[in-house]
């Protein structure tokens, strides 16, 4: 690139404030919607392509979660309080709901403050209320409250990174290549706002809640559309033989959106 077609400082600021822009504009939590979006967006790899179409075979709709490395967090907070509305007088729900009371007190046994989680556990701890409503659930990720939805994902931040302290033995394995401790891994990837999640995430998530996480992978390989079912490891305590509801996911690199399975 020449010193003549080098952009300049203003182009470049102007073209940083339309991403900007964009970024800002997109919902937290979209509305529920067709995969016609999705399919028209690859139509040009026919790898992915071919997927999104098995995928609108598969399930009834997704929601689209911005874009702004919270996306996982965002969309399972999300998924789980409305799976805890639609479900709330199964014993799942109940477990569920105990089950989340319960990281309180896995933060402070890892040595978190409870003076300053509890004050991020409070959106979440109303959205467990069996009054809470499904308008109220769309007010809580909505733009205008766009605090209320990120105090829950801090919050969810500081339970996976309790869970992984809590676990450590079974969890450290996967980050020593990168990082010399847990501790080092959760104040980098994990503890932040805006650093996108990764598989290790997503399980001690599922182990902490006691939910199954079900993952579409919209990956560029020859294979078909790949599902990963993240079962926890410490079930909850519950009749096992009765199906029980399933937390979906679409994944597509550095992105997680919500999905609905048929």
């Amino acid at each position: 690139m020449t010193e003549e077609t080098r952009p300049t400082d203003q182009e470049i600021l102007a073209y940083e404030k339309t991403i900007a822009a964009e970024f800002l504009a997109a919902p937290l939590v979209g509305e529920a919607s067709s995969f016609d979006a999705l399919i028209s967006e690859y139509e040009n790899n026919p790898k992915i392509h071919a997927k999104t179409l098995q995928l609108a075979a598969k399930a009834q709709a997704m929601r689209c979660i911005r874009k702004d490395g919270n996306c996982f967090y965002r969309a399972l907070s999300y998924a789980l309080c409305e799976a805890l509305l639609n479900y709330k007088t199964l014993p799942w729900a109940t477990a569920v709901r105990n089950r989340v009371l319960a990281t309180r007190t896995t933060l402070v046994d890892t040595g978190y403050d409870p003076m300053i989680t509890e004050d991020f556990f409070e959106p979440l701890n109303e959205a467990l209320e069996p009054d809470f409503s499904a308008a109220k659930l769309d007010e809580f990720f909505s733009k205008e409250k766009e605090y209320l939805s990120d105090t829950i994902v801090c919050y969810l931040r500081l339970a996976t990174a309790a869970e992984l302290k809590k676990n450590r033995d079974m969890y450290e394995a996967f980050i020593l290549d990168s990082y010399p401790t847990i501790e080092a891994f959760i104040a980098n990837q994990v503890e932040p706002m805006g650093v996108e999640s990764d598989q290790i995430h997503i399980v001690a998530m599922a182990n902490a809640l006691g939910v199954t996480i079900n993952i579409a992978d919209l990956d560029s390989s020859d294979s078909d559309l790949n599902f990963h079912d993240i079962s926890p490891m410490f079930p909850l305590e519950i009749d096992s033989s009765v199906s029980h509801p399933v937390l979906n996911f679409l994944y597509r690199p550095g992105h997680y959106d919500i999905v609905y399975i048929v």
